[in-house]
């Protein structure tokens, strides 16, 4: 009986966690990955937590048609923009590679798309942590230092905060 009063005791304090239902995200840090031989890979971990009030974080296969598709401006429910340091300031600046089956210039994309993070249309409170491996070194500037500014868009479109890195330098060796 004592166990019984006490199980229903916390039971009944246990407060329901609210969040705003726009996404909100917090940088946890930046991993670099490194090959067998302790060289830099040219890769690292993007981490950080996020939570959104009703659920509807991530994008099924299935979202392929408007606003989710392949040439629309919400394909990508997360973007990433790429800053490199010019004279000791961050400048927002494309990442450019030549294509050599276009033999033309291409624009690199750090944007994605992540996975719905419940697998049903239960609204209800998330929180958790995603960590995105991204290439950070650019093969025509392999010295550089970085910064990548990221938000996530939930399926109802609604945007979160933006975060940044730390600075981030791709020539690193040990």
């Amino acid at each position: 009986m004592v166990t019984l009063t006490m199980l229903m005791m916390m039971v009944s304090c246990r407060q329901e966690v609210e969040y705003p239902v726009e996404p909100h995200i917090t940088y946890s840090g930046f991993t670099y990955i490194f090959n067998a031989d302790s060289t830099f890979s040219g890769e690292g971990i993007l981490s950080f937590s996020y939570t959104d009030g009703d659920g509807d974080l991530g994008l099924d296969d299935a979202d392929s048609i408007y606003p989710f598709g392949p040439n629309d401006p919400h394909y990508y429910n997360m973007v990433v923009d790429y800053f490199k340091s010019v004279n000791g300031q961050f400048v927002k600046m494309p990442l450019v590679f030549w294509n050599q089956q276009t033999q033309q210039y291409d624009t690199v994309s750090f944007n994605s798309r992540f996975k719905r993070l419940i697998s049903n249309d239960e609204v209800k409170p998330i929180s958790g942590t995603i960590e995105y491996k991204m290439q950070v070194q650019n093969p025509f500037s392999p010295t550089d230092t970085v910064k990548f500014e990221v938000r996530i868009l939930d399926r109802a479109l609604h945007e979160s905060n933006a975060i940044q890195t730390d600075p981030i330098y791709t020539g690193i060796h040990f």
